[in-house]
């Protein structure tokens, strides 16, 4: 399963009841598909069957830590390069902080989790996530035609996966403006979905 434009599959892995429950909240609130586990054994046998688009994983864990899972997940090959592992930590200091990177994590964020700090985290992961996808799919041909600048700003946006209401915020134009030069660009273009525009907005080098 990937990330969709309605949310991403998240698989949170925290012992402490009361923040694991908030954090499935928060993130299903923002649309995306939750899935938890107390321990790594619970992730791992998740794991087994999911393949998620983010782990959001503590360190600190009954019995091994989210470092030496990760690790382990990783040799097994039970998460794939494409899986992004967040980890949520107390520790703030730079060795542990390389202990996970050399584990595999993809970032990190601290405890007390400012919330809007882990949405933005996430947002940033699935939007490079897609720029992967994009770049390693068959490029697509596009058809000739003319886009002007707002057109081509709103094209690159889009292939940055950002949403269009902060598309709107980015440019200063209403929700409503937005959609309709989404509608012109996919007609010019030929495009069917999100997934297309992040590959024609490579093809026009909107990304670099």
């Amino acid at each position: 399963m990937t990330a969709s434009d309605k949310g991403a599959t998240i698989l949170c892995v925290e012992d402490e009841a009361a923040l694991l429950e908030e954090l499935r909240d928060e993130l299903a609130g923002a649309g995306h598909c939750v899935l938890t586990a107390a321990s790594g054994d619970e992730a791992e046998a998740i794991l087994a069957t999911v393949t998620p688009d983010i782990v959001l994983c503590d360190v600190i864990l009954p019995g091994r830590s989210g470092f030496v899972l990760l690790q382990d997940l990783r040799r097994a090959g039970k998460v794939n390069a494409a899986t992004a592992f967040l980890f949520v930590t107390a520790l703030s200091d730079r060795e542990s902080h390389l202990e996970g990177l050399r584990a595999g994590a993809t970032d990190y964020i601290t405890k007390p989790i400012d919330l809007d700090q882990l949405h933005l985290k996430i947002a940033n992961l699935l939007a490079h996530a897609r720029c992967l996808r994009a770049q390693t799919e068959p490029r697509i041909e596009l058809p000739p035609a003319h886009l002007s600048r707002r057109e081509q700003q709103v094209l690159g946006l889009l292939g940055r996966g950002i949403r269009t209401v902060e598309i709107a915020f980015e440019l200063q134009i209403s929700e409503h403006t937005v959609n309709q030069y989404i509608k012109d660009i996919y007609r010019k273009l030929g495009l069917g979905n999100r997934a297309d525009a992040a590959r024609a907005a490579i093809a026009l080098g909107l990304l670099d």
